[in-house]
């Protein structure tokens, strides 16, 4: 099965999940950044693991919430990347 990284920017991802929850597998994982990365849900909604780029959170207003959403850094943020069959950008 081929594993995807859905990097998600510009919508929630409750949104997101609503509309597109059907195209996630057991083995792709979740990048947030952006909006997606503003809005994260108290409770996580999904059993993937969430990423995020550490210089992003590090700037949010705001404190991410208790679930775990793994942090990288620039290097390791381009090693993820590339540890995916593919990429989508939503």
């Amino acid at each position: 099965m081929t594993s995807t990284l859905h990097w998600l920017r510009n919508s929630s991802l409750v949104n997101w999940l609503e509309q597109h929850d059907h195209l996630l597998s057991d083995t792709d994982a979740l990048l947030m950044s952006g909006v997606a990365l503003n809005q994260l849900p108290p409770e996580s909604p999904v059993e993937l693991p969430v990423y995020a780029r550490k210089q992003e959170a590090d700037a949010l207003d705001t404190a991410l919430p208790d679930y775990v959403v793994v942090l990288k850094s620039d290097e390791q943020w381009v090693e993820l990347v590339l540890s995916f069959q593919q990429q989508i950008t939503w």
